[in-house]
């Protein structure tokens, strides 16, 4: 029976590790930064997707809704290089190559400046039409390396072209997309 708390405790772990925002600051350039509660910070690019009722009155209640896509704020607009590079741990991965053809195919360089060896990079890369408005999301591995296989862990300086990501092209997307990459883990060895 004692032993339930900590098994609770410790299958709360990872909801409990992540960072969770503070506040809000706008720079003297007018870029907004947000400050999370582990020491970390991050440019806001994205707002954030809205809920509406298609109906009004007591038929709004069973009324379907529908969500809109989340959009980029302006300062990402202005400047899409914020959107193409995401750092986190020690770790910057940045947009390096991008093919179009039936789908998208996207080359990543990933860079560790951090002092433990890398074996594992993953997280999220997002579509956006040249109005800002999200075409698509998908999970993305940008680093995996062997365990027992040293010669394949990301050293310390080190930078190396990351897994090729291959994103179905949406319907009717004939111009250039903007690219957003956000680091969601790393794994160090």
């Amino acid at each position: 029976m004692k032993a339930l708390p900590l098994l609770l405790l410790l299958s709360l772990g990872p909801v409990l590790a992540q960072a969770a925002p503070l506040t809000q600051v706008t720079l003297a350039d007018g870029r907004v930064v947000q400050l999370n509660d582990d020491f970390s910070w991050e440019y806001l690019l994205v707002k954030p997707a809205s809920v509406a009722s298609t109906a009004v009155g007591v038929q709004a209640q069973s009324a379907p809704r529908t969500v809109a896509a989340p959009v980029l704020t302006e300062q990402a607009l202005a400047n899409p290089a914020l959107l193409s590079e995401a750092a986190r741990d020690g770790v910057q991965v940045r947009l390096d190559r991008l093919e179009t053809g039936d789908t998208y195919r996207l080359r990543f360089m990933v860079h560790n400046t951090g002092s433990r060896n890398v074996v594992g990079v993953r997280g999220h890369v997002s579509l956006f039409d040249r109005q800002g408005v999200q075409l698509s999301r998908q999970e993305a591995r940008f680093w995996v390396a062997e365990n027992r296989l040293p010669e394949t862990y990301l050293r310390k300086g080190e930078d190396r072209p990351s897994l090729e990501v291959e994103m179905a092209k949406p319907a009717g997307q004939g111009e250039r997309p903007l690219v957003r990459v956000e680091i969601e883990e790393v794994v160090f060895r």
